[in-house]
């Protein structure tokens, strides 16, 4: 049976951090847009409170996670038991997305993942840090995800990023992280979406609105200035 709380136990957090894995799920606002789920490895998400947890992103082909962030918040993480007893566990919230070089950023790093990743071999890797509010918990049993056992993380993205120079990874990054396939813009410093000497508020605004418009026109501004609110109200 499925069970909903507001809230983290001490105990659902003990379980997450013995996961390997875990799904990210984002949607754009247009109803034809195509929904994101992306797999996550590499030890990458701290639970910061019984409301709040991290996730660490890296370099890829897409940027599919942080449009969809930059232009309407909502996110999904799924995790499911893959050894002992079955168990998923879905958390739903609102997360903004913090780039290398933001204040927040060498904060939230410095005090949870330097540890493990400020090396020159791993850092070239990451992307940013991604700062989940979770409004809801969702529990349910698992009983149709099979058994797997962990061997060992795969290096492959790590090792290709670390030899890249920085000229090569900023062309990387404005072709391939620059807009989602949906076309909205990730505003990901050194892509072609990165505005300049516009505050984040109003690029919250004008992503949302954007996207908005050809739903409701007028209203849209109102709802976006809504969704600037709460994105600046997580920071």
């Amino acid at each position: 049976m499925g069970s909903f709380t507001d809230t983290l136990s001490d105990a659902d957090i003990e379980w997450i951090h013995k996961q390997k894995v875990y799904f990210v799920s984002t949607a754009p606002l247009a109803k034809n847009g195509h929904v994101n789920a992306s797999p996550k490895g590499y030890d990458s998400l701290r639970v910061l409170a019984n409301d709040r947890m991290l996730m660490l992103d890296g370099r890829g082909s897409g940027c599919e996670t942080i449009a969809h962030l930059r232009e309407n918040a909502r996110i999904t993480v799924m995790m499911c038991a893959f050894e002992g007893p079955p168990r998923i566990m879905r958390f739903f919230g609102t997360a903004v997305v913090y780039e290398p070089g933001q204040p927040e950023f060498e904060r939230l790093f410095a005090e949870h993942y330097a540890a493990d990743w400020d090396s020159p071999d791993r850092l070239k890797f990451v992307r940013s840090i991604i700062d989940m509010r979770l409004h809801r918990v969702g529990k349910s049993c698992g009983f149709a995800v099979p058994f797997m056992e962990f061997q060992k993380e795969r290096p492959t993205l790590v090792d290709y990023y670390k030899n890249k120079s920085d000229e090569v990874l900023a062309s990387k990054s404005d072709r391939d992280n620059s807009f989602s396939i949906d076309g909205i813009p990730s505003y990901l410093a050194g892509t072609r979406s990165a505005p300049s000497g516009v505050s984040t508020i109003k690029r919250s605004v004008a992503s949302a609105a954007g996207a908005m418009l050809p739903w409701v026109g007028g209203a849209a501004v109102g709802a976006a200035i809504a969704l600037a609110a709460v994105r600046n109200a997580l920071k």
